[in-house]
């Protein structure tokens, strides 16, 4: 990682003079991805400003993790403290006006992203370090494992790669804040695909849900990863942001109950079905109230997406989609040439 890690720090203005340290910051989910990247900066002398973390409660995942990597390294750890409501009560509407979806999953983890990036940017930080597209080349998604034959594997692992986008860029921006990541970065994403395959990636070790848990045996990917720099996530279990954060309870219908009932949700959901909206859940429903208050009926404010008759384009929305996942609503599989659990395509 060294040619990675140095080339971060050339591009935020140095490796170590004061303005640079002062000016850079390490996104600190105390994963993996991160805690690796900690280790190796540290190898090759680069220094960090401070980390920062997003919790929800002091039984949300991250908040271990990422404490004792901080306090190992040294580093000024500012821990940003948001119950879900308060994710949801300020940073929700503004982030579907910026990134144009009303998707759950994509969401709940943006939610995370815009409050620490914000938090970033008030500590006076210019660029921020992150760990985009490590769980893309190294297997860390767990639909990523049932792929066992090597070649059908790194085909997927391939696909997935050349089609990734990230969000990232655009929270960070929304603040003043130039992001980074060393998995991103042309010559790291050469690399992985030219020299790393299943075996390279996929295991089953002991892996711990806590710091300081039990460790339980278990299939996990980022072998490489885990095994290249001993950390104290090394052996943790791959957690998406909204489950190390603690914001994923934003996805259960009942913490929406206070806001939504059960009988407004079903009648509401009724008429979109109507319309050509599949709306599964009451968090689905309040994001795409304020998607559509945004973007007008259908959006048709969007200049980037097309809605297309009733019967065409995405199973949920309608909308153009040449991907399996659509990226506004998040059905997967989006393509009606597929069957899935909640719709019978035509």
């Amino acid at each position: 990682m060294r040619w990675m890690i140095t080339d971060i720090a050339n591009r935020t203005g140095g490796p170590n003079t004061p303005t640079a340290i002062q000016e850079r910051c390490i996104i600190l989910s105390g994963g993996v991805d991160t805690c690796a990247i900690m280790a190796a900066a540290r190898k090759h002398g680069i220094k960090f400003g401070g980390a920062l973390t997003v919790v929800t409660s002091d039984e949300s995942p991250d908040l271990g993790f990422s404490t004792a990597c901080a306090a190992e390294h040294g580093l000024e750890h500012h821990v940003v403290r948001l119950t879900a409501d308060e994710l949801v009560d300020e940073y929700l509407p503004e982030t579907i006006e910026l990134l144009e979806i009303y998707d759950g999953m994509t969401l709940r983890n943006s939610l995370v992203v815009a409050a620490v990036f914000k938090k970033a940017a008030a500590l006076g930080f210019k660029h921020a370090v992150v760990g985009d597209g490590a769980d893309e080349l190294f297997g860390g998604y767990s639909f990523c494992w049932r792929h066992t034959d090597p070649v059908e594997w790194k085909e997927k692992r391939d696909s997935m790669c050349a089609q990734w986008t990230f969000s990232t860029d655009d929270l960070a921006g929304k603040y003043g804040i130039t992001a980074h990541s060393p998995y991103t970065a042309e010559r790291t994403v050469k690399w992985a695909i030219d020299c790393t395959e299943r075996s390279d990636c996929i295991d089953v070790r002991p892996i711990r849900l806590f710091y300081g848990g039990e460790y339980k045996d278990h299939q996990q990917g980022k072998m490489i990863l885990r095994e290249a720099y001993d950390t104290v996530s090394s052996w943790r279990r791959k957690d998406p942001i909204e489950v190390g954060s603690g914001a994923t309870i934003i996805g259960k219908d009942w913490f929406w109950n206070d806001r939504l009932s059960d009988d407004e949700f079903a009648a509401e959901t009724k008429v979109l079905a109507t319309r050509g909206y599949v709306i599964n859940s009451k968090e689905y429903l309040i994001n795409f109230r304020i998607w559509e208050r945004t973007f007008g009926v259908d959006g048709v404010k969007l200049t980037n997406m097309k809605r297309l008759p009733l019967g065409e384009g995405c199973v949920w929305c309608c909308f153009e989609t040449e991907k399996m996942f659509c990226s506004l609503c998040g059905a997967y599989p989006s393509q009606r040439s597929f069957v899935g659990e909640r719709y019978v395509s035509k």
